[in-house]
């Protein structure tokens, strides 16, 4: 039992080494930038199938009243 708490104690130092002194966090700025980016980016993927949706669905109605 004492080594799995001494296993635990170690992983968790680990990992609060790993994310407060090892990594880098971005400044403000990147972090509104980059915020900026991916929204753009998922607003243009979001128009994308959009568009691609309609599309399809006019097609599909086309070739429906096609057959009839």
């Amino acid at each position: 039992m004492l080594r799995l708490l001494g296993n635990l104690r170690a992983f968790w130092n680990e990992t609060l080494s790993e994310v407060f002194v090892k990594s880098s966090w971005p400044t403000g700025r990147e972090l509104v930038h980059s915020t900026l980016v991916v929204t753009a980016l998922v607003a243009l993927a979001g128009a994308v199938v959009v568009l691609c949706d309609l599309s399809l669905a006019g097609l599909v109605q086309y070739a429906t009243g096609l057959v009839r």
